[in-house]
């Protein structure tokens, strides 16, 4: 094609014979292809120089590769790192996470009524035993009297158990939602550095 109008066709061997631009562009293409290699060439001498050294008995080393400056650059670019290494710290962390727990979920009421009922539960455990041993001794007391009192102060104080248990669970969950939230807040809110410099796994495992 020449000037986006088809000039000549026919096959590979009689456009190359008849000396049309074909061949020119076909010799163009030979002699650039030709200019790469002798560039590759040239750069594979420089990245892989050998250098024989001999010692002081007169026998020459093995041979030696030297770096070139392109290989040089681009370790020194690996070797840049924008993630940090994770540090692991140790030892105690005083009351700080517990304090952030409950601002964050805003769960002072459950804690009260928490420890309100862990307090009950534990006073009722100890009443329990208390009035078997002292009902044992009580003559006038019947069967029946004992083991309905017993009873009934077991029963509250698994009532206890269970109030104590339930309000630790909405406190558990109320906090772990916030928290979450705060979290995929910040992530989706982060420029692009904190992506760049972090590692989606790293992230991942923080989820």
């Amino acid at each position: 094609m020449e000037s986006g109008q088809v000039t000549q066709n026919g096959t590979y061997n009689d456009l190359f014979k008849a000396g049309t631009a074909f061949e020119k562009l076909v010799n163009a293409h030979e002699s650039s292809m030709t200019v790469l290699d002798s560039m590759n060439q040239e750069k594979r001498g420089q990245t892989q120089q050998t250098v024989g050294v001999k010692d002081h008995g007169g026998a020459s080393s093995q041979p030696v590769k030297q770096n070139s400056e392109g290989e040089i650059s681009i370790k020194e670019q690996s070797a840049v790192q924008l993630t940090e290494e994770e540090e692991k710290e140790t030892g105690n962390v005083g009351w700080r996470p517990y304090k952030d727990y409950f601002q964050v979920s805003k769960g002072y009421l459950f804690l009260a009524l928490v420890i309100f009922s862990q307090s009950a539960f534990v006073f009722l455990q100890s009443l329990s035993t208390y009035w078997l041993a002292v009902a044992v001794q009580m003559f006038h007391v019947g069967s029946g009297t004992l083991v309905g009192v017993y009873a009934a102060i077991s029963f509250l104080s698994c009532f206890f158990a269970f109030l104590r248990s339930w309000i630790a669970a909405l406190l558990g969950l109320k906090a772990s939602k916030q928290f979450f939230s705060r979290f995929m807040d910040s992530v989706f809110k982060a420029p692009m550095s904190f992506f760049d410099s972090t590692p989606v796994g790293r992230i991942l495992t923080r989820v």
